[in-house]
């Protein structure tokens, strides 16, 4: 710490974690495998864009609904407040619900962070939310206990912010107000990935026979030289494969680099797509890619899981968020997602849910008709109660014998 002391003028401090990350790899991703890893290049890795699509349309693709608790212990849809059409249509001029939310989560998926800056009406009432992308704003400490948002475009600063005034959607923190880069932290992995997709594209566009060494007796000048490289590149690609090499001058061909196998491209392919999915906590299946121990029977269980554990907290982020800096915090009004599409099985197993639950009267018919996108029907209100589970009377007269 003195050295740094020594070489910034000031006096010794604590590092956080970004501040001792940008110190190792100067905050720009770093080089791995030959390999520059930063967000932007991350997307550029099938798997990494494949996890992060599947969470922010996880969370973008269910309505989502504002609900007002009665004092009757009820609750009822507030589509009577702006908030209602903001978070469930339309977030701003540009953009649909969905396409904020899915905007929103891929920010704070890939760079630890997505914000928005509240738009307010004359009566305070909120109006927008914009999104602002990663690198067009910076969370500035202005003491102990207060901060601000700077924030800025192509054409200049638009302002700074007090916290009541951004909505943030936060990733893993190491402290308070300061996430975890996930792309940073998993950078070893995507570098990797990455340089194992250049090299077997590399691969493919030198032929399908690796390249090696022409050897030929004599020197040759700069002109020969010149002649016969390009003759051997006639040789290369893909639809050249398995076309004869003419010799002459008792030219040699000496193959130096690995093959296919011995490189173990697709072994290593396979291990950094389960390598990434691990690191967004995303099931393999959900992108696509599956092995041996996974048949149809187990693909339910997947999907079933996939919901439990890795979109269940994306969507209770989403909603203490909510909660707490768009709508009143400990008031009656909350948010929920509504993901029963996403548990409903097939069609014979939904009927026997559905009679089920229709004979217990946990649900009425009209329940389920609206689910189904039905008008309700008279008289399909009321629940329904199987006798065996009516209560009894008293038994006053027992039957004569």
């Amino acid at each position: 710490m003195k050295i740094l002391d020594k070489i910034f003028g000031r006096k010794s401090a604590s590092l956080s974690y970004e501040q001792i990350a940008n110190l190792i790899d100067g905050g720009s991703g770093g080089m791995i495998a030959g390999q520059h890893v930063n967000a932007k290049t991350a997307l550029q890795v099938a798997t990494v864009l494949a996890c992060v699509k599947v969470i922010a349309e996880g969370c973008a693709t269910p309505d989502l609904h504002i609900y007002r608790s009665k004092a009757d212990k009820k609750k009822e849809l507030a589509t009577n407040i702006p908030e209602y059409r903001l978070l469930n249509s339309r977030a701003n001029e540009f953009q649909t619900s969905f396409e904020w939310r899915r905007m929103m989560t891929v920010h704070a998926a890939l760079t630890g962070y997505g914000l928005s800056i509240k738009v307010k009406g004359f009566n305070g009432r909120l109006r927008e939310l914009i999104p602002i992308a990663p690198g067009n704003w910076e969370h500035v400490e202005t003491s102990r206990y207060d901060h601000r948002y700077r924030v800025w475009d192509k054409w200049g600063v638009i302002g700074e912010f007090k916290p009541e005034d951004v909505f943030i959607l936060s990733g893993m923190q190491w402290e308070m107000g300061v996430p975890l880069d996930a792309i940073r932290l998993a950078r070893n992995v995507i570098g990797l990935a990455a340089a194992t997709e250049k090299s077997h594209t590399k691969f493919h566009e030198n032929g399908i026979r690796p390249s090696g060494v022409y050897s030929v007796e004599g020197n040759l000048d700069a002109t020969q030289y010149a002649a016969l490289r390009a003759h051997l590149k006639t040789m290369a690609g893909p639809e050249k494969a398995g076309d004869p090499m003419v010799l002459d001058r008792s030219a040699k061909w000496l193959q130096t680099a690995m093959s296919g196998v011995d490189a173990q491209h697709v072994e290593t392919r396979r291990l950094q797509i389960e390598e990434i999915c691990r690191m967004y906590n995303v099931f393999p299946i959900m992108v696509m890619h599956s092995d041996k121990s996974a048949t149809f029977a187990s693909s339910e269980a997947f999907f079933s899981a996939h919901l439990i554990h890795t979109l269940k907290p994306w969507h209770k982020n989403w909603t203490d968020r909510i909660d707490e800096t768009i709508l009143d915090g400990a008031g009656p009004l909350y948010a929920r997602f509504d993901t029963k599409y996403m548990r409903e099985g097939n069609m014979v197993d939904r009927a026997m849910w559905v009679r089920a639950m229709i004979e217990l009267g946990v649900y009425t018919r009209n329940d389920i008709r609206e689910e189904d996108g039905k008008d309700p029907l008279p008289g399909l209100d009321e629940p329904l109660t199987p006798m065996n589970m009516q209560k009894g009377k008293d038994n006053a007269n027992p039957a004569k014998t």
